[in-house]
């Protein structure tokens, strides 16, 4: 297996999942965060290299959440790295290392760990809406936020992203319209748009 298709992997899944509950998270999640917030992929390419990962063994899928496979260290990627769809695309079949013995765990903390009950959210209705019915809006108002202040859509997407780390659970939407506040623009046009 080629040492670039893994350490690729590894840190397109780091920075995927982290800061994501238990590790864990749906092909729709995954979907949307490449193609919507992150722009890797277009969404259909996002939806193929999820498809690929989870084929090739990279992703294991259990009750519809997808997790790194075992044996999969994830690391973080360097400053300015960037996937390339046509490589992920391209991935050989994850090649399982055999386990490593492990240092010998105390049975109180196996009893512990073991008895943490992972909350279950469902949604009763299925439904083909996004989750967010604002979501729809978030590249048109990435563009409408670049051209109005000059910055650059990656420039924009990460002043949004800074802001959804430091106040905690914000939408992507309403980390844009403070990104919007702040270089200026007019916010009638900003909530025209995500209302569209």
């Amino acid at each position: 297996m080629d040492k670039g298709h893994q350490q690729d992997v590894c840190h397109l899944l780091h920075i995927s999942l982290e800061g994501l509950s238990g590790g864990t998270t749906t092909s729709d999640e995954l979907s949307r965060i490449w193609s919507l917030e992150l722009q890797w992929f277009t969404p259909e390419d996002a939806d193929e290299i999820v498809a690929v990962l989870v084929k090739r063994g990279w992703l294991t899928e259990s009750e519809s959440k997808l997790s790194p496979s075992s044996n999969l260290v994830l690391s973080r990627p360097p400053l300015g790295w960037r996937p390339t769809p046509r490589r992920l695309l391209e991935l050989p079949q994850f090649q399982q290392m055999p386990p490593t013995q492990p240092a010998s765990v105390p049975e109180v903390a196996k009893a512990v760990a073991e008895s943490k009950p992972m909350p279950k959210v469902s949604d009763p209705t299925p439904s083909a809406l996004p989750p967010d019915r604002a979501e729809g809006s978030i590249p048109r108002l990435i563009e409408m936020i670049a051209d109005k202040s000059a910055l650059e859509n990656k420039e924009v997407m990460r002043r949004a992203q800074r802001k959804r780390r430091a106040l905690g659970p914000v939408t992507l939407w309403m980390a844009l319209a403070l990104v919007a506040k702040e270089q200026g623009l007019d916010m009638h046009d900003v909530t025209t748009a995500i209302e569209a």
